[in-house]
């Protein structure tokens, strides 16, 4: 078949954008004070409640969960602490009622428990490496798993190059306790040195009760910084880098291009950390690709990432369905490239 010229594709293929509808909890009354300030308000349990941070904020996780690294404890000594920049918020007149001693012991208790996290997230990835767990996963492929990536776009010497794999059932437990089984498409996440940083897994059958649960990663709680793909471990992140969303997407997208020179990554979404995008820093010009609907999202990327070097790409529809649904080409992604406007 002939390829559509990318004009074509704006006018057969109209984006979509994803509006999240959350239920909102309320800060408990003794800390009325801070619930301008905080968003995504959730009841954790009869005592506690987990919120964004009023000094550091936060965003909707990569499975878009919400974010909770604020918490709201109300007990003996009503207290707020943020998980992510160790801030503390006290109700009007709650810290001169606690003992010095008293804060002293509650303080070097949430340090501890976030010191065994961090231990116990450390031995998760050690044993994700010295297992070479994501190699399991690969040579788990099989006829029927290859078939689903050819359909996403990637075929067979690409999914050896980049080492992805199948899962036929993984289990996870959810934020409710029970647990959830699913087959997975697999995608490792390499640092420049092929060191395996963790594993992406595709959903294939996510919770009844949160269809939009696509994407989940083996190891939580690794670090301050999500890995990003990359299309070509082997290339320093420098000069002209193209960002795209998804690493499903980057990838279609660097394959099309079928040139070596193209530095492309797969972003883990529409709004990675801060430490994420450090990733970035060597970076002279940069290319955000983004799915329909996410203009707000990319002018707030650029700004972190500095404007003057970022040109946006919000195409009509996500760019690997329109690249595989239109049977777009090399000239034809280029052109829908060169499309791309500056930051404001």
């Amino acid at each position: 078949m002939g390829s559509v010229p990318v004009r074509g594709l704006r006018a057969l293929v109209s984006g979509v954008c994803e509006v999240i509808v959350a239920r909102a909890d309320a800060l408990p009354p003794i800390f009325a004070q801070y619930a301008s300030r905080v968003r995504y308000v959730q009841r954790v349990s009869q005592r506690e409640w987990s919120s964004t941070c009023p000094a550091c904020g936060g965003e909707v996780h990569r499975d878009r969960s919400l974010p909770d690294r604020c918490r709201w404890f109300v007990d003996e000594h009503p207290v707020g602490w943020c998980r992510r920049c160790g801030a503390l918020f006290f109700p009007d007149g709650a810290k001169s009622a606690m003992s010095a001693e008293a804060f002293e012991t509650w303080r070097r208790q949430q340090v501890e428990r976030e010191e065994a996290r961090r231990r116990s997230a450390e031995r998760a990835l050690a044993h994700l490496q010295s297992e070479r767990i994501w190699l399991r996963y690969h040579e788990a492929l099989d006829e029927q798993s290859r078939a689903l990536w050819r359909k996403r776009g990637i075929p067979d010497c690409w999914q050896g190059y980049w080492q992805l794999g199948w899962r036929r059932e993984w289990q996870f437990r959810q934020d409710d306790g029970h647990t959830h089984v699913t087959p997975s498409l697999t995608i490792p996440l390499f640092d420049r040195n092929w060191n395996c940083l963790n594993v992406k897994h595709r959903l294939l059958a996510p919770p009844p009760d949160r269809p939009n649960m696509r994407y989940l990663y083996e190891l939580g709680g690794q670090n301050e910084s999500d890995p990003l793909f990359l299309c070509n471990p082997d290339a320093a992140l420098e000069g002209h880098v193209i960002a795209v969303e998804g690493e499903i997407k980057s990838a279609v997208t660097f394959l099309t291009l079928d040139d070596s020179r193209v530095v492309m990554v797969g972003l883990p979404g529409a709004t990675p950390r801060p430490a994420t995008l450090q990733q970035l820093e060597k970076a002279e010009r940069i290319t955000l690709v983004l799915d329909p609907g996410a203009e707000q999202q990319a002018e707030k990327l650029a700004g972190a990432l500095g404007p003057k070097r970022c040109r946006i790409l919000i195409p009509p529809a996500k760019i690997d369905d329109g690249i595989i649904s239109e049977h777009l080409t090399r000239r034809d992604v280029l052109a829908l490239l060169r499309t791309a406007v500056p930051a404001a």
